[in-house]
C-alpha cells in the first residue's frame, strides 16, 4: 500500500510541477490540474483496483482448479482424513465457482484493461502537449495549443463514458435475451408437462373403462348358463304351434353418423374496398406520428376487392365440381365489416386497406385462412389498427438506430431515414434495399414508399412467405409466428387475443 501511494504521490507531484512551469494562464493551469491531472490519477487508481481484484479472483480460480482434482484423488488409510479432505475439496471447488462467477459478473479484467488504456492515452496526450509534439507540433507556444489539448482531453473522457454505457447496454441486452430464452424454455417445459399429464389422464380413463367393461362382462357370464353348448339340442325344424326364425344376416358396413354436407353456394353481396381513386399528397416532411403518409378520398371504388372475391368464388365452384359435390379446401371470403369486428378497428380503414392485403396474399400464394389469421393479428398489434403507420416514438426514438451496422445504417441520418414503416415496421437501410429489390421498388432512395398500402402489404406478404411465417401459421404454432415477426414475444397477450377472435370466424 505504501509503495502504491508513493507512486501515486510521485506521479501527481511530477505532473503538477510540469503544469506549473507552463507559460499559460493561471485559469488554464487550474483546468489542467483539476480536469486532466485529476482524471489521470482517478483512472490510475481505478485501473490498479480492478487489476488487483482480477488477479485475486484468477489466482483463486487457477490454484483451486489445480488443488481440487488432487484432493479428490487423495486416498488415505484413515477414514477421518479422507472425510476431512473431501470437505476441503468441496469448499475449494465452491470458492473456485464463486470466483469465476464474480469475475464474469463484474468483469474486473475488462474494466482494468479499459481504465489502463484510457489512463495511458491521457498521459501520452499530456506529454505531447507539454513538449509541443504530435498533434501540437504546429503550435509555437503552449497557450496557442491549449484549446486543441482541452478538446482532445474532453473527447477522451466522452469516449470512455460512451464505451461504459455501450457495455452496460450490451450486458442488459444479453440479460434480456437470456431471460426471454429461459422464459421460453420454461413455457415449453410446462407445455410438455401438461401434454404428459393429459396423456396419462387419458390412459387412466381408458384403463378404468377397460376394467369396468371387464367387470361387466364377468358379471354377465356368472349370471348366465355355465354349461357347454354341446348340452343343448337345437331343433332343426319348427314344432307344431312354434315358429322358427332364421338369424338375421350380419351388417356388412356401418354408415357414418355424419355425412358430408352439400356444398353451400358462394357468399354474395359482400362489400369489399379498393383504393382506386386515391389522391396522394406528397410532402418532404414526415407525416404526424401514427398517421398514414397518404390521404385517400372518401369515395372508395369496390371493384378490385369484388374481382378478388369473384375469383375466390370461382375457385370454390371448381373445387365443388372436381370433388363430387364436396367443397375443396380454400380461403373463406371475408369482408371489411368482418375484419373490423374481429380486430376492433375502424370500418373505413378496413374498407380502404383490405383489398391490397388480399391481393398481396394472392400474389405470394399464401391465400389460406391460417395465414390470414396470423396476418390479421400481426397487423393489429404492429400498427395498433388496420393501416400502415410510422414507428412510434418520433425522431428522438429513431436515433437509436444510428450507426447500426446490423441494420445497414452506415451513414449519418440513416437511423431516422430508415425508421419503421408500414404494416410490419420495416426498419434499417439493408431491409429497405432488400425488399425494394424483391418488389421492384426503389425503397432505399424513397423510404416513404413503404407507407403506400399496396407496397406495405406486399412487404408483409413477402416476409411471411420467405421467413416461413406462413408455415408456422398453417401448423398452428402462433408463438412461433409472433417470434418470427417480433424477434420475441412482445405483446403476446394482445396478439393471441386477436388470433382467437379470427379463428372463431375463419378456422
Amino acid at each position: 500500500m505504501a509503495k502504491k501511494n508513493a507512486y501515486s504521490d510521485y506521479l501527481k507531484q511530477t505532473l503538477g510541477g510540469l503544469v506549473d512551469k507552463l507559460e499559460i494562464t493561471e485559469l488554464h493551469k487550474e483546468f489542467l490540474k483539476n480536469r486532466w491531472l485529476d482524471q489521470v490519477m482517478w483512472l490510475e487508481g481505478r485501473a490498479t483496483k480492478e487489476r488487483n481484484q482480477h488477479f485475486r479472483l484468477r489466482m483463486v480460480t487457477i490454484i483451486g482448479g489445480v488443488l481440487v482434482p488432487a484432493m479428490v484423488g487423495f486416498k488415505s488409510d484413515s477414514e477421518n482424513i479422507n472425510q476431512t479432505v473431501g470437505w476441503i475439496a468441496l469448499g475449494v471447488s465452491q470458492a473456485v465457482a464463486i470466483s469465476a462467477a464474480v469475475e464474469e459478473f463484474f468483469g474486473h479484467g475488462d474494466k482494468y484493461r479499459n481504465y489502463r488504456s484510457t489512463a495511458e492515452s491521457m498521459k501520452i496526450e499530456g506529454w505531447q502537449f507539454m513538449q509541443l509534439a504530435g498533434p501540437y507540433k504546429r503550435f509555437q507556444v503552449h497557450e496557442d495549443a491549449y484549446k486543441a489539448f482541452a478538446q482532445r482531453v474532453e473527447a477522451f473522457i466522452q469516449k470512455d463514458v460512451e464505451g461504459f454505457v455501450a457495455r452496460l447496454e450490451e450486458k442488459q441486452d444479453d440479460d434480456k435475451r437470456d431471460l426471454e430464452e429461459a422464459t421460453t424454455n420454461a413455457e415449453q417445459a410446462l407445455m410438455r408437462l401438461n401434454r404428459d399429464l393429459e396423456e396419462r389422464a387419458q390412459r387412466l380413463e381408458a384403463e378404468k373403462a377397460r376394467l369396468a367393461e371387464q367387470a361387466a362382462t364377468q358379471q354377465r357370464q356368472e349370471s348366465s348358463y355355465s354349461g357347454s353348448l354341446l348340452d343343448i339340442e337345437m331343433p332343426t325344424t319348427a314344432s307344431e304351434g312354434e315358429t322358427f326364425e332364421e338369424p338375421a344376416a350380419p351388417m356388412t358396413a356401418v354408415q357414418p353418423l355424419v355425412s358430408t354436407p352439400p356444398s353451400s353456394p358462394p357468399a354474395t353481396g359482400r362489400r369489399a374496398a379498393r383504393r382506386s381513386s386515391a389522391t396522394i399528397t406528397s410532402s418532404s416532411s414526415l407525416p404526424p406520428l401514427g398517421q398514414h403518409a397518404l390521404e385517400w378520398e372518401e369515395n372508395v371504388d369496390f371493384q378490385a376487392l369484388k374481382t378478388i372475391l369473384t375469383e375466390q368464388n370461382s375457385a370454390v365452384d371448381r373445387g365443388s365440381q372436381t370433388n363430387g359435390g364436396a367443397v375443396a379446401p380454400g380461403p373463406q371470403l371475408i369482408a371489411p365489416d368482418e375484419v373490423s369486428q374481429i380486430l376492433e378497428c375502424p370500418l373505413e380503414d378496413c374498407k380502404v386497406y383490405l383489398p391490397g392485403i388480399l391481393a398481396a396474399m394472392k400474389k405470394y400464394d399464401i391465400s389460406d385462412n391460417s395465414v390470414l389469421i396470423g396476418l390479421l393479428a400481426t397487423i393489429r398489434i404492429e400498427t395498433g389498427g388496420f393501416k400502415p403507420v410510422h414507428e412510434w416514438g418520433g425522431e428522438s426514438y429513431w436515433k437509436r438506430y444510428e450507426e447500426r451496422a446490423d441494420l445497414g445504417n452506415i451513414h449519418p441520418g440513416d437511423g431516422i431515414k430508415y425508421h419503421g414503416r408500414g404494416y410490419i415496421q420495416l426498419t434499417g437501410r439493408a431491409n429497405y434495399s432488400t425488399y425494394g429489390k424483391k418488389l421492384g421498388v426503389d425503397l432505399e432512395n424513397d423510404p416513404d414508399l413503404a407507407m403506400d398500402p399496396e407496397i406495405s402489404a406486399q412487404v408483409l406478404a413477402c416476409y411471411f412467405k420467405e421467413r416461413g411465417v406462413d408455415q408456422a401459421a398453417r401448423a398452428g404454432d402462433w408463438r412461433k409466428v409472433r417470434k418470427l415477426v417480433n424477434g420475441g414475444y412482445h405483446g403476446w397477450d394482445v396478439f393471441s387475443k386477436y388470433v382467437e377472435r379470427a379463428q372463431a370466424r375463419l378456422a
